[in-house]
């Protein structure tokens, strides 16, 4: 689809690459030749097992221990990276715990910052940090994936953490212009083992195309934006969902 040689000398920082969908993002950026940064919070086998897989395709690979909850080690993650792989060119913010959609009237603070310091808050203060190191350096591309759940109101913090990451590509796409590149990937539901087959089945059958969106579509998307197709897109978000937002927003 693109030349094997695409991302060549490029290294992409994957947070949460250790599982669900992370592996075969960060497997798909080192097929067209980008080195690997895969973090992980607890399954470090997982993301050996990452690290492995883009190592088998010529990639060099580094594994780092990270929680997007601790925003004091997020300029350590970015040194560390630079330090191991020489340098960073894309980020991909793909981690976070799981979603709590429990209703706003009755949330507990305490799973309200959970969503917020995470998904939107952790997200945030690694892109940026990630974006001043490439404004000074060759610039780069940051790729924040979000959720559909940014435009269901009912979908309580989560959603509403996920509606900032949307609005934040915006805000930091302006800010690190020229050199810094910034976009939100909202994939629908992905097709991973994780979920049940007949969810994946009945979602994929009630969206116009028919089907769900793969990791691997979620990494090459990735590559897409980093491809010269996409040298003037900024700020933008692409909806990744076999069309299920147009018949069920």
């Amino acid at each position: 689809m693109f030349d094997k040689e695409l991302l060549r000398r490029k290294v992409a920082l994957v947070i949460g690459g250790s599982s669900e969908s992370g592996p075969t993002v960060c497997s798909t950026l080192s097929a067209y030749g980008a080195d690997i940064a895969v973090t992980y919070k607890s399954n470090r086998r997982g993301a050996e097992r990452t690290a492995e897989g883009a190592h088998a395709n010529g990639s060099r690979t580094a594994i780092f221990q990270f929680d997007l909850g601790k925003t004091e080690s997020f300029a350590d993650l970015v040194d560390k990276t630079v330090d191991s792989l020489g340098g960073l060119d894309i980020l991909v913010n793909l981690g976070g715990p799981p979603p709590v959609y429990t209703d706003l009237r009755s949330i507990e603070k305490a799973d309200f910052d959970l969503m917020m310091d995470t998904h939107f808050k952790g997200c945030f203060f690694l892109a940026r940090e990630a974006a001043n190191w490439m404004e000074k350096h060759e610039g780069g591309l940051i790729v924040n994936i979000s959720a559909t759940s940014s435009m269901k109101y009912s979908h309580s913090a989560y959603g509403l953490a996920k509606a900032c990451v949307n609005d934040m590509s915006r805000f930091l796409a302006f800010a690190y212009a020229p050199k810094v590149r910034v976009l939100s990937i909202i994939p629908g539901m992905i097709d991973i083992e994780e979920v049940t087959a007949e969810l994946r089945e009945t979602r994929a059958e009630a969206s116009p195309l028919k089907r769900i969106v793969t990791p691997e579509e979620i990494g090459l998307l990735v590559v897409a934006a980093a491809s010269p197709a996409f040298r003037s897109v900024t700020g933008e978000t692409l909806i990744s969902d076999g069309g299920f937002w147009l018949l069920h927003p």
